[in-house]
């Protein structure tokens, strides 16, 4: 069943409204001590006018399971089915040969920041693994990038690469040294939270990319992190090799972020799944939006042009943030 994201968005809006209906007063007052950049001209990008063809639409995979937290073999499922719908495979293992070549060596990207209190990391690297495994890709061939060091030795997967090489890269609206692993690995599968993010307004796939990557990120959070996170996804080092995104949404972060507080934890019980990380990103926000007015706080951003990172990074063509390009695939009843 494909649920679209105007149907979605609308879901928003009405909780939003209800909220308001009930006396939400003073939301964004008390939500103030959320530091968020302002946003830019207030517009989705096309990839070009004129009539949809659904085979340019950016297809976006959202799968839930409330069991799916606590029960590895599920998560297992999942993803597997994720990638069987997203690559329109008969198998997940047919769908991980569609997106990866039999001689890759393969970086799983993970984010370290807050991994401890939202404790999936560890379930999706091991279903991870065994499902590429299963596919035929040896775990000798994968590296796992922030993921706990014990992780390498249980998996027998390939040793991390430390440090950075070579001189500063120029990614445009900056300069930088590149993460040495990236000169190792020749596929990467992109596996972030979703977060609420104190200069970014949210994190997703962009983020989770771009400044683990840089030597010096602490330089590269101005105006939101805009244009920097897509200049740097941009690097022929990193876009050329991202073959899948795979959002871990099992327990997110909708306020306080990228840090988390137990009081601003949920389990969403969720992965989404595609190719375009603004896409995924933008369908992120909506999620965390609805939880957001849930909780009576105001949202981040109206949509993902008012997030600068997301807008920056659709307008450098990483990826879509309109909604009529955007194939949400949101099966209701498989697990």
């Amino acid at each position: 069943m494909r649920e679209s994201r105007r149907k979605f968005l609308g879901r928003v809006s009405r909780i939003a409204a209800a909220s308001a209906a009930i006396g939400a007063k003073g939301l964004y007052e008390a939500a103030a001590a959320e530091s968020r950049p302002a946003s830019p001209s207030p517009s989705t990008v096309r990839p070009y006018a004129g009539p949809i063809d659904p085979a340019d639409k950016s297809r976006v995979v959202l799968l839930r399971s409330p069991e799916a937290a606590e029960e590895e073999n599920l998560l297992r499922e999942m993803v597997e089915e994720a990638i069987r719908i997203l690559t329109g495979a008969e198998s997940s293992s047919e769908g991980w040969n569609k997106l990866l070549r039999p001689d890759d060596v393969i970086a799983i990207k993970f984010n370290r920041v807050g991994a401890t209190e939202l404790g999936v990391t560890e379930q999706m690297a091991r279903q991870l693994v065994r499902s590429l495994s299963r596919a035929g890709f040896s775990p000798e061939r994968i590296m796992l990038i922030e993921a706990p060091g014990s992780l390498e030795t249980q998996l027998k997967t390939r040793p991390f690469v430390f440090g950075w090489s070579g001189p500063e890269v120029s990614f445009g609206s900056g300069q930088d040294t590149l993460a040495a692993w990236l000169e190792e690995v020749t596929a990467i599968i992109n596996v972030p939270f979703l977060k609420t993010h104190n200069i970014a307004g949210m994190t997703g796939c962009l983020k989770n990319l771009s400044h683990a990557v840089v030597r010096s990120p602490r330089r590269f959070h101005a105006n939101g992190c805009a244009p920097y996170v897509g200049d740097i996804v941009s690097l022929p080092q990193i876009r050329q090799k991202v073959r899948l995104h795979l959002m871990n949404a099992m327990r997110a972060v909708f306020a306080g972020g990228p840090e988390v507080r137990p009081e601003y934890r949920w389990i969403y019980a969720g992965i989404l799944a595609g190719k375009d990380p603004v896409a995924i990103d933008s369908v992120g926000l909506d999620i965390l939006n609805e939880q957001r007015v849930r909780a009576k706080l105001p949202p981040i951003a109206p949509d993902a042009s008012g997030i600068p990172h997301i807008h920056a990074a659709a307008h450098t063509g990483l990826g879509t943030n309109d909604q009529d390009y955007i194939d949400l695939i949101a099966p209701a009843s498989l697990f």
